[in-house]
């Protein structure tokens, strides 16, 4: 936790815009999946079609900005580098982020480390289920687990270094932060791709099972 004083949460307009963005992001998702998708998807497709959509323009725009920002933002010495270091509009989102994990504002190598692979796999994998589905095809099952489990695992190795260490970069003291920024937007991550894997399981084992009882019926005639 957080040795610092407690900061009070305050609405500004960077406020309203990070959390108008993401609001427009799922929208967005939303309405792609109207003309994607046939007609007759029922719940669970559109569902997930929506929700690998949203992940993936959240890989693609807002995290691939954090790298961005890591790489290319800095101070005039180029000692420090981060998102901290930039006035452009996704830094700024990136600075109020930053007042629940300070990590974000700056080039941290552990959150780097893992938001490269998030952004240049995790990302196009997203948007590759989201193709699958419209197409239909049996194979997005497969692909739906293998981004499911390194969602989960980028979360779990985004915050187990910092349990490790006493999470002197959170601030744990404010309920906004510490149970909307750091719990909610962090946990969608888990939940979702954690109830993902189940289903991609489940519609795995039912096709093997299939394929095994045809396989059987070929042998029995």
């Amino acid at each position: 936790m957080s040795t610092e004083a407690p900061a009070g949460f305050v609405i500004d307009t960077i406020t309203v815009v990070s959390f108008v963005f993401m609001l427009a992001l799922l929208i967005v998702a939303y309405l792609i999946s109207l003309s994607a998708l046939p007609k007759s998807s029922n719940f669970t497709i559109r569902f997930i079609f929506i929700w690998h959509l949203f992940d993936a323009l959240t890989h693609l725009i807002l995290e691939a900005s954090f790298l961005y920002h890591s790489f290319f933002s800095y101070t005039p010495d180029r000692k420090h580098y981060g998102a901290q270091y930039s006035s452009a509009p996704f830094a700024l989102i990136w600075q109020e982020y930053a007042k629940a994990d300070s990590r974000w504002a700056v080039a941290d190598p552990v959150v780097v480390a893992i938001e490269l692979p998030t952004v240049l796999l995790e990302g196009p994998g997203a948007a590759y289920i989201c193709y699958l589905l419209a197409k239909g095809s049996p194979n997005v099952w497969f692909w739906i687990l293998v981004v499911a489990v390194g969602e989960i695992y980028g979360g779990w190795m985004t915050f187990a270094p910092e349990w490790l260490t006493g999470s002197p970069a959170l601030e744990t003291s404010n309920f906004m932060y510490k149970w909307v920024y750091l719990f909610f937007f962090n946990m969608l991550w888990v939940w979702v791709p954690g109830w993902l894997c189940w289903v991609s399981y489940s519609e795995i084992a039912k096709g093997l099972g299939l394929a095994k009882r045809q396989e059987q019926g070929k042998k029995a005639l």
